[in-house]
């Protein structure tokens, strides 16, 4: 068995999963009840010995947002409360705490790699996921292995492809970034500036939205396309770049996948340059909240049976 943990910007994710990636016990759980008494990672190493006692481990990993070096398993750079992580030797502390060999990764990175191990990704030579959440994550696994580029970050900037040179500036300095317009709160701020009215009573206006545009509700259904058209443009660019058979798309936009992929697959039909056209599939995640706690706890540095 193996355990995982996601450390994301809102809440904490982490479980022990058997050898098919099934949860035997899985928590999600508000990042703010780790800010409380002593520091944050003494916080989130006693979770993982809570969540840990009585299995019998082989190994584990955490995953995390930010630039991961993995090979040290150092936060390398973060903004926010997971700056309060950087610099520390994580894997060391995780591995020592629960006694197993242990890996850190970038969070969409790890997303990708365990909807390739479990989810969507199965049976894909090259997998490109893109997870539309606070910015857009993006990773490849190729051949069976993650991508990482020359300095093992490759890939994961895929959110900060401009597809608009005249856009918005970014806060990473460009201008235009497809995160800007595509990711769940971009996407919250267009719905919310276009249709104010979907935003009043309810827990949930994407969804309110979405549900919308699937009963066919005009006014509501060109906000819809230029969103697809949008996250369209930055799905032709990953494809072109990295040639996948598979783009994954996951976060919590991706419950209303009905309304969602059959158009956005006729707009990247239309422009994607392969051969035979249109052969790449696109596909919603499957794993929902465990993906990235599930990459990480067979990340493949871990070498394990």
């Amino acid at each position: 068995m193996r355990f995982g943990m996601d450390y994301g910007g809102t809440n904490v994710k982490a479980g022990v999963f058997d050898d098919h990636g099934e949860a035997v016990v899985f928590r999600e759980e508000p990042l703010q009840i780790f800010r409380g008494e002593g520091t944050l990672l003494d916080n989130l190493l006693a979770n993982a010995s809570d969540l840990a006692r009585g299995h019998r481990l082989s190994g584990g990993g955490l995953a995390i947002k930010g630039l991961v070096n993995v090979a040290s398993g150092v936060l390398e750079e973060d903004i926010g409360e997971g700056s309060l992580l950087a610099g520390i030797d994580l894997r060391a502390a995780f591995a020592e705490r629960l006694g197993i060999p242990f890996a850190v990764e970038n969070d969409a990175r790890a997303y990708a790699w365990g909807e390739w191990l479990f989810g969507a990704g199965q049976g894909s030579r090259g997998m490109v996921c893109m997870t539309l959440g606070t910015g857009v994550g993006c990773a490849v696994v190729h051949d069976g292995k993650p991508f990482q580029g020359a300095d093992q970050y490759g890939a994961l900037l895929g959110g900060h492809l401009s597809i608009d040179r005249d856009g918005p500036p970014c806060l990473c300095g460009s201008r235009g970034c497809l995160e800007l317009y595509c990711s769940a709160t971009a996407i919250h701020k267009r719905v919310h500036s276009a249709h104010p009215d979907v935003f009043r009573g309810v827990a949930d206006p994407l969804e309110k939205f979405f549900s919308a545009v699937r009963r066919g509700e005009m006014q509501y259904v060109q906000t819809f396309r230029e969103i697809v058209d949008d996250l369209a443009l930055g799905i032709v660019n990953v494809i072109h770049a990295y040639a996948p058979d598979v783009v994954v798309l996951g976060g919590g936009v991706m419950k209303s996948a009905d309304v969602i992929l059959p158009l956005l697959a006729e707009e990247v039909r239309r422009m994607a340059w392969t051969l035979p056209r249109g052969k790449v599939q696109l596909r919603a995640g499957r794993l929902g909240g465990r993906a990235a706690a599930l990459g990480a706890a067979f990340h493949p540095s871990l070498s394990l049976p």
